[in-house]
């Protein structure tokens, strides 16, 4: 092939390659690029934004000075301490709008632990647990009609009426359960002292919630007492949710939880928090316990 010949093929070469990038646009090809994930950017910055909510041992919050106190702060610092990052607490959300602002990206992860949930699944990831609450049936203190062994049997029957809730996994728990009873549910924005509120004031007459929350909402003069059972009605796990693309962050912090556990450190931060010291939150069971030593 002529030297002119082998020239023009390489010129017609470079134009074609220029108007293919050129047609891509600007768009495209950024979206070509790799985008830094979310454990790139904490890697990179050494700073994990974290989202939280108030709810007393888990975090609680000086109305004063604004300090903040509980486990998770205390889990969440150690976790900084042993890994060299900086814990950024980002946003204070609720259990009603946590999920908007975590699928948002305005802070990395769920730090303060909330209860994994199966119909969440769909768009969070989760830790492995920390510790977990054994649900039970709550009612006001001054209600006797289902004590007795034969409480289950008295609270599944239309004549009782069960709160429940939007979006949270109690209301499916509830109504598999007890599908005779009668349900009030309420909002996901409602916050929990004002749905509870509604058991106080006769509305609805049960609600399953753990012994902490006996203890934080008769603090706050509601008045509810727990219906002891044989077995919880089930043993919630406590995680730390992610964004499901997040694997990489979300693998990271299930290893620190691990290392956590592995050292006692959880057991000992719940034995410092919790209103009844080994009672009100339930244990992960070592993996050894079986093992016959």
């Amino acid at each position: 092939m002529k030297l002119a010949h082998i020239a023009l093929v390489v010129a017609l070469s470079a134009v074609t390659a220029f108007a293919v990038v050129k047609a891509m646009g600007p768009t495209d090809s950024v979206a070509a690029q790799k985008q830094e994930t979310a454990f790139e950017r904490v890697m990179r910055t050494g700073t994990l934004r974290c989202g939280y909510y108030v709810f007393p041992p888990i975090v609680m919050r000086d109305p004063n000075t604004g300090s903040m106190s509980g486990f998770t702060i205390d889990m969440m610092e150690a976790i900084a301490a042993k890994t060299g990052l900086k814990i950024e607490w980002t946003e204070e959300s609720t259990f009603g709008n946590w999920v908007a602002a975590l699928q948002s990206g305005r802070y990395d992860a769920m730090c303060a632990p909330m209860w994994a949930d199966m119909a969440l699944g769909r768009e969070f990831i989760y830790t492995r647990p920390m510790f977990y609450a054994g649900i039970y049936p709550l009612v006001r203190a001054d209600d006797t009609r289902f004590d007795g062994p034969d409480a289950f049997q008295k609270m599944n029957t239309p004549e009782t009426t069960i709160l429940t809730q939007d979006g949270n996994s109690i209301s499916y728990l509830s109504k598999e359960i007890f599908p005779k009873a009668n349900y009030l549910n309420v909002a996901a924005q409602v916050d929990g002292p004002t749905a509870v509120q509604n058991i106080a004031t006769k509305k609805a007459d049960v609600i399953l919630l753990d012994r902490n929350a006996v203890v934080e909402y008769n603090k706050r003069g509601l008045n509810l007492k727990m219906i002891e059972l044989a077995a919880p009605l089930k043993a919630q796990a406590f995680v730390l949710p992610l964004n499901r693309k997040d694997a990489e962050l979300r693998e990271f912090l299930d290893n620190a939880v691990l290392d956590l556990l592995s050292s006692n450190s959880i057991d000992r931060l719940l034995l410092k928090w919790e209103a009844e010291p080994s009672k009100t939150f339930l244990r992960v069971a070592p993996p050894y316990r079986d093992s016959g030593r």
